[in-house]
């Protein structure tokens, strides 16, 4: 995975994040009307992929982090013989 990858990643789950709090702050105003049945559905949607994407992001930075620390061992390590 490249950064670029990683960065558009996270720029999707920031904004689907940002989506979500702008759905119940609208259903909060009253400007959208729906049943309590609906609105704990994607309450629940939103407990469960909320969490998912933050882990999601948080393994592909972690990846990326390690990648580039062994590169550097790996290069270091060829300087010395």
């Amino acid at each position: 995975m490249d950064s670029g990858f990683v960065t558009i990643s996270i720029l999707v789950l920031a904004g689907f994040f940002l989506l979500v709090v702008w759905f119940f702050r609208k259903m909060a105003r009253g400007e959208i009307s729906m049943g309590s049945h609906i609105a704990l559905l994607v309450l629940l949607a939103a407990m469960l992929l909320v969490p998912f994407a933050m882990n999601f992001s948080a393994h592909l930075i972690s990846s990326i982090e390690h990648r580039s620390d062994h590169s550097e061992e790996v290069s270091s390590q060829r300087g010395d013989y």
